[in-house]
Order: C-alpha cells, then sequence, then structure tokens
C-alpha cells in the first residue's frame, strides 16, 4: 500500500466523525453545508497552487525539458485545458488528488442520507461492485475516451476503486460515534487474521518473500488491485485491534502537520516540482540527491510551525483544522 490509501481513508474516518456528529446532532441541511463549505475551501485552494505552477510551467517549458516532461500533456493543448482544470477535468500528475478528495467529500452528504435510510451495510456492498467494474474495466467498456475530442486528463485514480477506500472510512468514522468499532472479545481474532496478511505484505516488499510477477497486476495502485486492497486493509485491522496508544511526546514534533495538513499538502507540490527539476536539470551524487529531498520536508515543518504561531484572525484559511473539537483534532494526529 501507500500513503494515498492513508490520506484518503483517515480524511474520509475524520469526515464521518467529524460531520457524521453534526448531521447527529442538526439536519441533513446544516451537515451539507459545512461539508459543501469545507470542499469549496479545498476547491479554492487546488486552484491557487495548481494554475501558478502550470502557467510557470508553460512558460519555462521550452528552456526546461523536466518540467515539459512533467506537464506534457497541459503542454499540448494549454488553452484547452487552462479551460478544463477549473472543472477538475485536466489534473497534470500530483495535482489528482485534490480533485479526487473533493469529489468524494462533495458527494459525502448523500452517502450520510443514503446510509441513514438503509445502513452502511447496503452502501458498502454497492462501493464494493464500483470496485468490482474497476477491476475489470467495465466503465471503459460503456464509455467513450472524450479525450479524442478534448485535452482531458482524469488523474491516475481510478474513481471508481478509489471511492470504497472513502466509503469505507466514512463508515468507520460515523459508525464509532455511535459504538465501539472492535468490543474486546474481537479483537485477538482480528489480530490473528490481519497480522499474517499484513506481515506477508512487508516480507514481499522488502524482496524476503518470494513474488510471482504475474501477482503484479493485482498490485495494482491506481484501480486498487485486490492483493493491494487485501494488504491495507489487513493494516486497517491491525491497528483497530491492536489500537496502539503512543505517547503525546513522540507524536508531538509531528502533530503540526496533521493540524494544517491541508496546508501543508499544498505546500508540498510546487516543492516536490522543483525538487524534481532540480536533480533532473543538475547531475546530482546520491548524498545531494538525500539533502534536497530533506531540505523539503524541512520546509514543510517549518511551513507547518509558523502556521501555529500565526494569529489565528491573520491565518490563511487554508490553516484551519480539518477537525472542529479539539478531541478529534488529537485523534487526527
Amino acid at each position: 500500500m501507500s500513503d494515498a490509501e492513508g490520506f484518503i481513508f483517515l480524511s474520509a474516518c475524520l469526515a464521518g466523525m467529524a460531520y457524521g456528529k453534526t448531521y447527529q446532532q442538526t439536519d441533513w441541511s446544516t451537515m451539507s453545508r459545512r461539508v459543501w463549505r469545507r470542499a469549496r475551501q479545498i476547491y479554492v485552494i487546488h486552484l491557487a497552487v495548481i494554475l501558478p505552477v502550470v502557467l510557470t510551467a508553460w512558460t519555462f517549458a521550452g528552456r526546461i525539458t523536466p518540467l515539459a516532461n512533467h506537464f506534457h500533456d497541459f503542454l499540448v493543448h494549454p488553452w484547452g485545458s487552462l479551460a478544463l482544470i477549473p472543472l477538475l477535468l485536466h489534473q497534470p500528475p500530483l495535482f489528482d488528488i485534490l480533485p479526487l478528495y473533493i469529489i468524494l467529500l462533495s458527494a459525502t452528504p448523500f452517502l450520510f442520507a443514503l446510509a441513514r435510510r438503509h445502513g452502511w451495510g447496503i452502501l458498502l456492498a454497492f462501493s464494493l461492485l464500483g470496485w468490482l467494474a474497476a477491476q475489470f474495466k467495465w466503465d471503459t467498456h460503456f464509455i467513450s475516451n472524450p479525450a479524442e475530442f478534448l485535452p482531458l486528463r482524469w488523474g491516475s485514480f481510478d474513481f471508481l476503486a478509489w471511492q470504497l477506500v472513502w466509503v469505507a472510512g466514512l463508515a468507520l468514522g460515523e459508525s464509532a460515534l455511535r459504538r465501539p468499532v472492535v468490543s474486546g472479545r474481537w479483537r485477538f481474532g482480528l489480530a490473528a487474521i490481519s497480522a499474517p496478511v499484513v506481515l506477508a505484505g512487508l516480507l514481499a516488499r522488502h524482496g524476503f518473500l518470494p513474488v510471482n510477477p504475474d501477482w503484479f497486476l493485482w498490485m495494482d495502485k491506481w484501480t486498487l488491485g485486490p492483493l493491494r486492497l487485501l494488504n491495507f486493509a489487513g493494516w486497517v485491522a491491525l491497528l483497530l485491534a491492536w489500537n496502539p496508544r503512543v505517547p503525546a511526546r513522540l507524536l508531538a514534533p509531528v502533530a503540526p502537520l496533521g493540524r494544517h495538513s491541508l496546508a501543508v499538502f499544498s505546500f508540498h507540490l510546487p516543492l516536490v516540482i522543483a525538487a524534481s527539476t532540480l536533480v533532473q536539470l543538475i547531475p546530482l551524487s546520491n548524498v545531494w540527491q538525500t539533502g534536497v529531498s530533506l531540505s523539503v520536508i524541512a520546509a514543510l515543518f517549518l511551513w507547518a510551525a509558523w502556521l501555529e504561531r500565526a494569529p489565528r484572525s491573520s491565518a490563511p484559511a487554508v490553516a484551519a483544522p480539518f477537525v472542529p473539537s479539539q478531541r478529534l483534532a488529537r485523534i487526527s494526529t
């Protein structure tokens, strides 16, 4: 598995807890307004980050080959791509996570309403069918390729596959408000089943377990292949059963990254593109490449530290915590 699964799943869990609580205490309209206000905020931030970056690439791509390669699809039809970016229909590499997040978050109020009427079980069953459709490419059989006429770039993540991660996270977060997700008598059994799955994944990842090359098709990231989904489910089940209590002092250094996750994520996108461009332009040794990578990570910590110290009234809107209550904010770290 990768960090993308964690990003989508944990975001959904927190959305289920925060907005699910609002739904319990108020009504659908109040909850949906809060969700869509957050989705609108993320949408504005996405445009504020992507538009300057693609315009910079358009300006300098003729002299900087790595930029031309990274934004190739945009540069082939720049005007058409610029028109499609606000519609989330043109997503250059690295700029496809937030559009996926915006779409899933925007659909969340309707998912809550369906879950309240029919239960999460039915919703998860239909979500699983969507994932299966992505595995067999059924969506491509019924939908023609409009990219033949427009410079569309959907992004690398298959929506039908990745919606399963979001729906499962929503179900877990909202259900946790009403009852313990895993009771004491089930913890040992859940750990006994999930631990071998996690261990096998770790051994295979680091070369200690032979892997048939044919299996790699079952580990595909973009369609969330079956083995990849099994590995991620194993981690979720193991952590639920284990329920580790990490000391607060160990979490403190990285907690600002979580409290300002949207700001940090948005800030890291141009930094990563700049760093990768630098590494491709200048022949650097492994030591210098490591130094560039560590500099990017250090910049993220500095950015989060600045947001922590900024007065709340003057802090940028992007710095607003994802979860309103302090209790949920501690969970998010």
